[in-house]
């Protein structure tokens, strides 16, 4: 594996790229001396891992709301008790003038 900054990544692109797709090679980037990234071939189990990833955070995302909808279900209050409660401006029925 080849250790390449941005600034000779940004030069020699088009070089690199056809390196990556026609010998396999592997690199990884760096900023400042920093690993930031790697470049490697494309691999159809790369869109399969992207797939499955997403679905897992979109069941994460579902299951967070589940849970918010489930105790706000559990703190509405009992219709008995609404209705012993006046709203404001409104007479219970029965208390008319």
């Amino acid at each position: 594996m080849k250790t390449i900054g941005v600034r000779q990544l940004k030069n020699e692109a088009t070089q690199i790229v056809r390196a990556v797709r026609d010998q396999h090679a592997l690199y990884v980037i760096t900023v400042n001396g920093q690993p930031v990234a790697t470049l490697r071939p494309y691999a159809d189990r790369d869109i399969a891992g992207m797939q499955r990833s997403q679905a897992a955070s979109e069941m994460a995302a579902i299951e967070r709301l589940a849970g918010a909808v489930g105790e706000a279900w559990m703190s509405v209050p009992d219709v008995d008790d609404i209705s012993e409660t006046p709203r404001r401006g409104r007479v219970p029925i029965g208390e008319e003038d």
